[in-house]
């Protein structure tokens, strides 16, 4: 490379790096004068032991990292997965759901035709 080349990467790469702080310093603001704002706790807190402040721990709430199946399917052996007995036990009592319906109505389901 020329040295005339090495001079012009580094003015364009100093006026770039000058150019994307002062950008920053324009989109973020003065790091000093930021303010946070803090919710106060209303009780002292103790070391003895109380229920739960159902404000913060829901008992209803969902939890993500159980796995949930539709229907009357139960996770017996509460491992997070429908083993191959619990989905032969599930389809069976579905199926029994399915007759007993069938029963009740005095009529069977329409078939819907199958695909040749």
């Amino acid at each position: 490379m020329k040295q005339s080349d090495v001079f012009t990467l580094i003015l364009v790469a100093g006026i770039g790096t000058l150019g994307a702080f002062f950008a920053c310093q324009a989109i973020l603001g003065d790091p000093n004068a930021a303010s946070v704002t803090f919710k106060k706790v209303n009780r002292e807190v103790n070391s003895s032991l109380v229920a739960p402040d159902p404000e913060i721990f829901n008992s209803t709430a969902i939890n993500p990292t159980v796995e949930v199946y539709v229907g009357g399917c139960e996770d017996i052996d509460q491992n997070g997965i429908l083993d191959e007995s619990e989905l032969k036990i599930c389809q069976e009592q579905q199926n029994g759901e399915q007759k007993e319906d069938e029963g009740e109505n005095g009529e069977e389901a329409p078939e819907t035709p199958e695909e040749e």
